[in-house]
């Protein structure tokens, strides 16, 4: 019955996906993923749409601005020849010839007979070859002077003249100048012709292709300024940076008005070189500056000025119906695609939970919280058994991680790292110390007015107090000698400047000392006295023992000096630090060396020569005279 009930709670378990192999969920995954295809068949059929509109579009911008381009062309070709027909006319040779007031008559009625029936002609005039006005269509202009006018410069000099769009300093309209020499019957030059036209017919002619969608047209000059534009804004600015002599040359002329001191330019360098070099219709894309939306734009060469014809429009206009149909098709995507996610999920679910403890636990061991290192297992599959793997790994990590505290709390930490290392062995190394031997004083007068817990206690609380001190100073606390302490400064790690270090370090341990008194005061325990002794030199420092059992300690008569040190301290008043000569010539060059009271030679105990001893004080305590 029993193996029954087994047998079919093996069976059930295939069908719960926590069972499955990982590559069973990944197959389940993939099924999910299947819908990924369609979205970039979608994508890929967006973009190959894209390029071809853009194509398209940007050959149909070409072919607007070539037609708009051949309009003007034929505009400027039949004002040419207008002003050709008039400065040819019988009547104006004769003007130009014998002036006299009749002549002058029968020019201007021919002047307002072309002007009413072309009504974007402004203005006609006959200069005489001075450049004085001879005849107008405008009185005001009879009389005057224009010799210092380019059309007039040009056109006595037997050449036709077609001046650059420019902006009246009177009318503040915009007008181009034609101009053609009149000659007599003798073929030489007897005075010049003068013709303005508006440009309203070629602002017609433009604004016939902005009237076709959402499309702009604008036409830029042969320096690279836009000379027309639908919105205001972008009106006699330049595509590029115009050079500065260029840029003075059209504000001293006041081509684009007398209030014109600057021409402001939208920087756009690489859409002004590729219309320069243009010889026949082409596009480019760029970013437009004002609106700062990207567009695309087909210009065209003028054949009879160095302008260009340029017709742009937004890139959203073409790309705009095919992005509407890839977002249908997304739509339709995600639509038939809610069954499978949620499919995916649910097979999903059954490793990534696994994924995520795992990974947690690993973060808990890479942050030394090895209490919620621990794995919940939730499944049968590889993750499953990959967890059980991990959780007896933590707990190894456990058990090495008590024995290595329990065992840097019997060595210093820094021994302990040695002697995992392999680094330290029996027998010992000659290095350089320093040794700080501190002593509580009358501790056994002390503890016999204390039961055995309060004396562990103290000794534990002053103990305590006087290792944290010592440990900012690379102290190595050697040993416990009831209340003694010894403190090694160079050995296991050497260290440079050890002396000025074990110096820092008895400072600071009288400095402690003085707060945990405070405390003990407050709490009516009388007071701890101490005393320090510091000695510098040579010592063997290593293992010590047998191959069963060993420590490491040094040995050395640093060490003995620096116990006597320590005993001699009784024997001065205000109870000072005391180190040996070789401490203090470590010592003596640093800042706070006024510290520092010589003492002399004294006898200490043990030793038949005497030792040149050094008094330390605190900074509170400040002896009166220094070394």
């Amino acid at each position: 019955m029993r193996e029954a009930s087994l047998r079919t709670t093996r069976q059930s378990s295939k069908f719960w996906p926590g069972s499955w192999p990982i590559a069973a969920k990944l197959s389940a995954v993939l099924v999910a993923a299947s819908l990924l295809p369609m979205l970039l068949i979608s994508y890929y059929t967006l973009q190959q749409g894209l390029d071809i509109a853009a194509t398209t579009e940007s050959q149909k911008l070409e072919q607007l601005a070539a037609n708009k381009g051949a309009q003007i062309d034929q505009l400027v070709k039949d004002t040419k020849h207008t002003i050709a027909y008039f400065g040819w006319s019988e009547e104006v040779i004769r003007l130009a010839g014998q002036p006299n007031q009749k002549k002058r008559a029968l020019v201007e009625d021919k002047m307002l007979r072309l002007m009413t029936a072309n009504e974007t002609l402004e203005l006609f005039m006959v200069l005489n070859k001075s450049g004085k006005v001879l005849a107008s269509s405008k009185p005001e202009y009879l009389g005057r002077l224009l010799d210092f006018r380019d059309y007039f410069k040009e056109a006595v000099l037997g050449h036709e003249y077609i001046s650059d769009l420019t902006v009246g300093t009177a009318s503040n309209k915009p007008g181009m100048y034609f101009s053609v020499p009149v000659r007599d019957a003798k073929g030489l030059i007897a005075g010049v012709s003068v013709l303005k036209m508006r440009v309203d017919e070629i602002s017609t002619i433009l604004d016939d292709a902005r009237s076709r969608g959402e499309r702009e047209t604008f036409l830029v000059d042969h320096d690279g300024i836009i000379i027309h534009h639908p919105d205001q804004r972008s009106l006699y600015h330049s595509l590029a940076p115009l050079p500065a002599d260029v840029q003075k040359k059209l504000i001293d002329d006041k081509r684009f008005g007398v209030n014109v001191s600057t021409i402001p330019s939208f920087d756009l360098q690489a859409l002004a070189e590729k219309m320069a070099s243009a010889k026949q219709p082409e596009h480019f894309a760029y970013r437009e500056p004002i609106s700062r939306i990207q567009k695309i734009v087909g210009f065209a060469p003028l054949a009879e000025k160095k302008w260009q014809v340029a017709v742009t429009e937004s890139e959203d206009v073409y790309s705009r119906p095919l992005r509407r149909l890839f977002t249908n098709a997304v739509q339709s995507v995600a639509f038939i695609g809610v069954i499978f996610i949620g499919l995916a999920i649910l097979f999903a679910r059954t490793f990534t939970r696994p994924l995520k403890s795992l990974t947690n636990s690993a973060k808990a061991v890479e942050n030394d919280d090895l209490e919620n290192a621990m794995v919940k297992i939730t499944t049968r599959d590889e993750l499953g058994r990959f967890a059980i793997t991990f959780n007896h790994m933590v707990a190894s990590i456990q058990a090495r991680q008590r024995e290595r505290d329990i065992f840097g709390r019997m060595v210093s930490p820094e021994v302990r790292e040695k002697l995992l290392k392999g680094d330290l062995k029996l027998g010992g190394d000659n290095l350089r110390v320093s040794v700080l031997f501190s002593d509580i004083r009358g501790f056994s007068t002390l503890s016999e007015k204390m039961s055995p817990q309060d004396v562990v206690a103290l000794l534990n609380d002053y103990l305590t107090e006087m290792t944290e001190a010592v440990r900012p100073f690379g102290g190595y606390v050697n040993n416990f000698i009831g209340d003694a302490i010894v403190v090694i400064f160079g050995a296991p790690e050497s260290r440079s400047e050890c002396e000025w270090s074990a110096v820092g370090a008895a400072i600071a341990m009288k400095e402690r000392l003085e707060q945990l008194n405070l405390r003990r005061l407050n709490m009516g325990d009388p007071a701890i006295k101490t005393g320090i002794g510091i000695s510098t030199g040579k010592v063997v420092a290593g293992q010590i023992g047998s191959l069963d059992r060993f420590m490491y300690t040094v040995i050395g008569d640093a060490v003995n000096v620096a116990a006597r040190l320590e005993a001699l301290t009784k024997e001065f008043e205000g109870n000072p630090i005391l180190m040996n000569a070789v401490t203090y010539e470590g010592c003596k060059h640093k800042e706070g060396a006024e510290q520092f009271l010589d003492k002399g030679l004294q006898t200490v105990k043990g030793r038949q020569e005497p030792v040149h001893v050094y008094a330390v004080y605190s900074a509170a305590e400040a002896p009166v005279g220094g070394t």
